[in-house]
């Protein structure tokens, strides 16, 4: 019934139509975190600029951040180019066909794998993703937090229970529709359902309350000071701007030297010009940013500029920004230069 109902109701998209290894790849390394509309136009983009594997491991792990700007969790892009280069160097450019051994490349966890091997080469592996998780705890009435071990191994064991060995793709992928466009989390279209009949949470009215998850920590308030250096150069306006750690908050993006601190803001700055604050929100912090023009951030005690930096024009636009930096360049790119 649920096969039926996707090959009549299955949202017509790219990957689908003829599904391949590297493009189904792309779709769900995009889709993690991202709606499927502004997804869609990064995966042509992507396959546009680097049509194979091969072209993606070759190229510049800056043109790739470039190319992937807008759509956040840059850590997505630096271990889909990892992985690219691990599949090239380390199996001769070819891709896996199982999903543990999609487990082994940089950044494929175990969502991303099965919905690869399964849709891909048949592999009849279940795909948990939270629209598949929402879809199974209302349909069994899951008690136990999805987000604990519990409640975890309950959506596993029907995951598995429930694939269609003949064609686990199209069942994978008909679970995952179901969530995206019928189970949603607030205001279910359950008229419209092929399970509605066996569906313990509409029955017994507890659809709202399900899946239960355990209660979230509150996220720590932090400040972040931005260090911002301008010069004057061959006429136009410079900034320093340094790439960050590979790992951490914000890693391996271009940035002013920053710092952060679980304390209030200061409401001085030893007299220098600040621009702020501004407000943002990620998973576990809630961060309140200043800009502090500081003619001394980018040079190293022997006067000499740090070489894991550089001058970039104020006007570039090929940076790849925290997102917090980057919805407030224009005011900062006007402020810096006024003061």
């Amino acid at each position: 019934m649920l096969l039926a109902w996707y090959q009549t109701h299955a949202r017509s998209l790219p990957w689908r139509d003829a599904p391949e290894p590297y493009a189904t790849w792309l779709s769900e390394v995009i889709l993690q975190q991202t709606q499927v509309a502004t997804g869609t136009a990064y995966w042509h983009r992507f396959l546009k600029h680097y049509p194979t594997v091969e072209d993606l491991a070759s190229a510049p792990i800056e043109s790739v951040m470039g190319l992937w700007k807008g759509l956040g969790y840059y850590s997505r892009a630096r271990n889909l180019h990892a992985a690219a280069r691990s599949v090239v160097h380390d199996r001769r450019g070819e891709l896996p066909i199982l999903a543990k051994d999609w487990q082994q490349l940089p950044g494929v966890g175990e969502y991303t794998a099965a919905a690869i091997a399964s849709i891909c080469h048949g592999e009849p592996v279940p795909v948990v993703d939270g629209n598949v998780q929402r879809v199974l705890a209302r349909l069994f009435d899951i008690l136990d937090p999805v987000d604990r071990k519990a409640g975890r191994d309950a959506i596993r064991s029907w995951s598995e229970a429930l694939i269609s060995h003949e064609d686990p793709g199209s069942s994978n992928q008909a679970w995952m529709e179901l969530g995206a466009t019928v189970c949603k989390p607030k205001n279910p279209q359950c008229g419209e359902c092929p399970v509605q009949v066996g569906c313990l949470a509409r029955k017994r009215d507890t659809w709202s309350a399900r899946p239960v998850k355990q209660a979230k920590k509150p996220p720590v308030a932090m400040t972040v000071l931005f260090l911002v250096s301008l010069r004057h150069h061959k006429g136009a306006w410079e900034w320093w701007v340094e790439r960050r750690p590979e790992r951490g908050i914000w890693g391996g993006l271009e940035c002013f030297p920053a710092t952060m601190k679980e304390e209030p803001a200061p409401t001085e700055w030893n007299g220098k010009a600040a621009l702020g604050p501004f407000q943002h929100a990620l998973t576990h912090r809630k961060l309140t940013g200043w800009f502090v023009l500081d003619a001394g951030a980018h040079i190293a005690p022997d006067g000499q500029e740090k070489q894991h930096g550089e001058w970039v024009q104020l006007e570039d636009d090929e940076r790849a920004w925290p997102r917090m930096v980057e919805k407030v360049l224009s005011e900062l790119r006007a402020w810096t230069v006024k003061n």
